[in-house]
């Protein structure tokens, strides 16, 4: 990250990209609040440069859904998950894998909350 950040700057896809595996090399350790850090400064970056309706903005507002979600914090999942739903719904259709993977996703979250 450090190389592609002084290569290209704070704002640029491979920095974001960067960020977000990072992100999941945290979550993967259970470090949901490290995970979350990277993954909002790479949602921060992907919405500047691509906007709100673009699946690599989906994908951070996914991992950000999954970390709260194993934090406990069900209803704050769930605010990252419906819209990240909706975008794959729109732009790669209900029955591609990403969309199929956040709707259920969003499910475990929706029962978290019922729990």
């Amino acid at each position: 990250m450090a190389s592609d950040l002084k290569t290209y700057g704070e704002d640029h896809p491979a920095v974001a990209r960067d960020r977000n595996n990072l992100g999941l090399a945290w979550y993967s350790l259970g470090e949901y609040q490290k995970a979350i850090g990277y993954f909002e400064q790479a949602l921060a970056s992907d919405l500047k440069t691509y906007g709100e309706d673009h699946p690599d903005v989906a994908i951070d507002r996914n991992n950000l859904g999954l970390a709260w979600d194993s934090l406990g914090q069900y209803e704050k999942a769930i605010g990252y998950l419906e819209p990240a739903l909706a975008v794959f719904e729109r732009k790669l259709g209900p029955g591609h894998p990403n969309t199929r993977t956040v709707r259920g996703n969003l499910a475990a979250a929706r029962a978290g909350v019922r729990e």
